[in-house]
C-alpha cells in the first residue's frame, strides 16, 4: 500500500440467520474478489457468526444478538455498544445483502445505517429503506430468483467479482478427530443417514411421528445408522422422533456445536430434513438430502447445489407460499406422507449410492 493511502474498509450487514449466511457466501466471495486488499467488516446475527469465522474472505466478524433481543430488550445495550464501535470506522461502503421485507424492517435498518459513517451506502430500496441509501437496486429485485442468487447480484452490483464455487461452509479440523468413532460405523453399517425434524419456525416443522416412521423404513431397507439432528431447544422434537421409532437411533440434538454439525452433515450418505439451516448445510456440503417445505418457496430459499443432489417435497395448496411464523393447521406439511418421502430418499440414494441396491 502506497504511503499516505488508507485500506478501503467495507462493511456488510447481514443480520440473518445460519441457512441465509451460507446462501450469501457467495456474494461474500464476489465482494472480496472485487475488493483484494479490503478490509471487509461483517455483521451478522449472533448465531450465524460461528459459520462466518471460518470464511477466510472476512477481516473481522461483528456479533448483533438480534435472536437474543428478541428474548430480552437488555441486550439492547449491547446492540448500541457495537454501533458505538462501528460508528467510529469510516467505511468506504456499508452494503446491506439482505432483502426488507416490511416497513418495520426498513425503519430498522434504517436506523442502524445512520448511525454508520460510509461514504456510499448500498443496498435494497423496498418500503422506505432507498431513503437511508445512496445507491440502491429495485424493490422487485428479490422476487423470482432464488436468494443466493439475488444477493450475489447485490455484491456485484456493490462492486463484487463473481466466482463460480457455490455455496460454503467451513469447520474446525478437530471435529474429524472428535467423531472419527462414528463415522467408523460407516464401514460396518451400509449407509450413515441424518434426520433433521426441527426448524426455526413450527410451522415448517414435519409431525415427528413420520420423521420416525421414515428414519424405521430407512434403517431397515439399508441397516443404516440414523442421526438426529436439533440445534438448542430442539431437543424435545428429536426424543420424540426417537422416541416413536421401533429402530435404534442416535440422538445428537442439543449437543453439536455447529462446526460438529457441519461435518457430520459432510459425511452422511442422506439427509433428510425441514427447511432450515442444516439443509443448507448439507447443500454447502453437497450431501444427497430430501428437503421438506412446509409454508417457505423452494425457487427463492432450497437448497443451492447441483439437482441431482437434492430432492424437495411439497405441496402446492392456496395459502402457501407464506411467510406467517404460526399457522393453526398447517396443511402445507400434514398432507405429506412418509411413503413418498421414502420414495425420494431410495430415488436420490440410487443416483448416488448405487451399491447398496446391487445384492
Amino acid at each position: 500500500m502506497m504511503p499516505g493511502h488508507e485500506k478501503k474498509r467495507i462493511l456488510i450487514v447481514l443480520i440473518a440467520g445460519i441457512g441465509d449466511l451460507i446462501l450469501a457466501s457467495p456474494a461474500l466471495r464476489a465482494i472480496r474478489n472485487g475488493f483484494p486488499e479490503a478490509e471487509i467488516h461483517l455483521l451478522t446475527s449472533t448465531d450465524a457468526a460461528p459459520i462466518a469465522e471460518h470464511y477466510d474472505f472476512l477481516s473481522r466478524i461483528w456479533e448483533f444478538p438480534i435472536r437474543e433481543l428478541r428474548r430480552s430488550k437488555l441486550h439492547l445495550f449491547d446492540i448500541l455498544r457495537i454501533l458505538k464501535v462501528l460508528r467510529k470506522i469510516s467505511f468506504q461502503e456499508a452494503v446491506n445483502l439482505y432483502h426488507i421485507g416490511s416497513a418495520a424492517g426498513a425503519l430498522k435498518m434504517g436506523a442502524l445505517f445512520l448511525t454508520l459513517k460510509a461514504t456510499e451506502k448500498i443496498g435494497h430500496d423496498a418500503h422506505g429503506f432507498g431513503l437511508f441509501l445512496t445507491r440502491t437496486v429495485p424493490a422487485d429485485f428479490f422476487q423470482k430468483r432464488h436468494f443466493a442468487d439475488s444477493m450475489a447480484e447485490l455484491a456485484i452490483f456493490a462492486g463484487g467479482i463473481p466466482d463460480e464455487k457455490g455455496v460454503e461452509v467451513f469447520w474446525d479440523s478437530g471435529c474429524e478427530n472428535k467423531w472419527a468413532d462414528l463415522i467408523k460405523s460407516k464401514t460396518i453399517n451400509r449407509l450413515l443417514i441424518g434426520i433433521n425434524p426441527g426448524g426455526d419456525r413450527k410451522n415448517k416443522r414435519w409431525d415427528p411421528r413420520r420423521y420416525a416412521a421414515v428414519a424405521d423404513r430407512l434403517a431397515d431397507c439399508f441397516d443404516a445408522t440414523i442421526l438426529l439432528f436439533g440445534g438448542p431447544g430442539e431437543e424435545g422434537i428429536a426424543r420424540e422422533v426417537h422416541g416413536n421409532m421401533k429402530c435404534e437411533a442416535k440422538d445428537l440434538s442439543g449437543k453439536l456445536s455447529l462446526d460438529d454439525l457441519a461435518y457430520l452433515v459432510s459425511r452422511l450418505d442422506l439427509l433428510v430434513t425441514n427447511d432450515s439451516a442444516p439443509m443448507h448445510i448439507g447443500a454447502a456440503t453437497r450431501t444427497p438430502l430430501v428437503a421438506l417445505f412446509g409454508p417457505g418457496d423452494p425457487a427463492l430459499m432450497g437448497p443451492y447445489t447441483r439437482s441431482d443432489l437434492f430432492r424437495i417435497i411439497y405441496k402446492d395448496v392456496p395459502c402457501r407460499p407464506c411467510v406467517a411464523s404460526r399457522c393453526e393447521h398447517i396443511h402445507c406439511l400434514d398432507l405429506i406422507e412418509p411413503e413418498e418421502v421414502v420414495d425420494k430418499c431410495i430415488e436420490i440414494l440410487k443416483i448416488h449410492k448405487s451399491s447398496v441396491f446391487k445384492e
